[in-house]
């Protein structure tokens, strides 16, 4: 073979690896859910339950659980885009459910209706420091009739990342990731409003998160990622 030779097929064979990396998806999925994502799925249906019954234990245990895994409401460190809103999405509904934790104790008081054991426990979950190190970031937003939501997040490299939703209940949210290409990472289309996608970045960097109602009234969600 001549160097020539020897020259031309590095290239090709260089060229074709660069394109290779170029078009796989810059995450991988996994099927598995890790159990503090498990905990946290439990923390919002405790919310829903609690606020379904009015009972203001369910309520604190979420709390509880929030406080756990550190998870702390933030601003959003990028532009929400929405589109899609159906004419009937400003339906009211008579029982709203919050996932913000001032708002969840308050309510979790008034359904206690003076009980003394239950009101001490709401004062020591309003004392608890957070427990994990890890921030946990959580945005609460609502989605409209018929919506979708994206969200822009940047996640590190070989790190296994976890993105979470939890609805109020009243709709089926369907919850799906890409990466900067507009490759699709991982998606959660059961029908519930109860979704989680795990992935690894291959390197870091962007990833959108669509969040699409499908359901004919609005839904008071909480997105959770680490």
């Amino acid at each position: 073979m001549s160097l020539k030779q020897f020259v031309l097929g590095a290239t090709m064979l260089f060229s074709a690896s660069t394109f290779a990396q170029q078009s796989q998806p810059e995450a991988v999925a996994s099927k598995d859910v890790p159990q503090e994502a498990q905990a946290l799925e439990l923390a919002g249906k405790l919310v829903k339950y609690g606020y379904q019954t009015k009972s203001a234990l369910p309520l604190i245990q979420a709390v509880e659980i929030f406080k756990n895994a550190n998870v702390q409401v933030s601003i959003p460190e990028a532009p929400k885009e929405t589109s899609g809103a159906q004419p009937n999405s400003h339906l009211s509904k008579t029982d709203v459910v919050s996932f913000d934790e001032k708002q969840i104790l308050a309510d979790a008081t008034r359904f206690a209706d003076g009980n003394k054991n239950l009101l001490a426990l709401i004062k020591d979950v309003e004392k608890t420091t957070r427990g994990a190190t890890a921030v946990r970031k959580r945005y609460n937003d609502r989605i409209l009739a018929g919506d979708t939501d994206i969200w822009k997040f940047t996640f590190r490299g070989l790190e296994t990342a976890i993105v979470m939703v939890i609805g109020d209940g009243d709709t089926d949210l369907d919850l799906y990731v890409y990466d900067s290409k507009g490759n699709l990472i991982d998606s959660d289309e059961d029908d519930t409003d109860n979704c989680v996608c795990t992935f690894t970045p291959r390197w870091t960097g962007t990833f959108y998160i669509k969040i699409v109602n499908r359901g004919r009234v609005y839904n008071n969600y909480t997105l959770i990622i680490n």
